[in-house]
Order: C-alpha cells, then structure tokens, then sequence
C-alpha cells in the first residue's frame, strides 16, 4: 500500500468510528449492545434453590451450641488454675499510663 492509500483508509476508519461514538451520543444508546445484553442471566432457571430456613437455624444453632461448649470448656481451664502465664520480655514491654 502506498503512504497516501494508507493515510486515507486509516482516516476513514476513524471517521466510521468518531461517527459510531456521535450517534450513540445522540440516540442515547451504545450501538452494539444495549442494556438488556448486560443483564442475561447465566443461571438457568431450573437452578434457582429456595433458602431453607429450618436448615439455616438448624445450623446456626450447632454452631452456637459448639461455641458454649468452646467457652465453657475455656472457663474450666481459667477457673481451675491449671493455666499459667509467664511474661519472659517484661522490659521490652513499654506501659503506657494516661
């Protein structure tokens, strides 16, 4: 292709372009998709599960149930004595009084 050939299609192309981006502005509407081409959905239909709320409830209270065992067995462990801290860095420590 000769440099003038070049030159001209090159312009055309962006003059097919800058008249696409014009018109969307006018119309108010992208040319190639629109709004409904942004909200297809992917999922099926038939795919859609109803929440449970038993099972939801049913599982949180294990989990509750689990963390009172958690913390009563904690508590034990504090109350009882058998727990010792030892602080080995004390003066690294900075306090802070306010």
């Amino acid at each position: 292709m000769k440099r003038g050939n070049y030159l001209n299609a090159i312009l055309t192309v962006n003059a097919v372009l800058l008249a696409g981006l014009v018109w969307t502005q006018i119309v108010g509407r992208p040319i190639f998709a629109g709004e409904a081409v942004a909200q297809v959905r992917t999922i099926p239909p038939r795919s859609y599960v109803v929440p449970n709320a038993a099972v939801q409830r049913d599982t949180m209270i294990n989990v509750m149930r689990s963390l009172e065992k958690k913390l009563s067995e904690a508590q034990v462990l504090l109350t009882s004595g058998k727990l010792k801290v030892e602080v080995t860095n004390l003066d690294e420590i900075e306090v802070v009084v306010e």
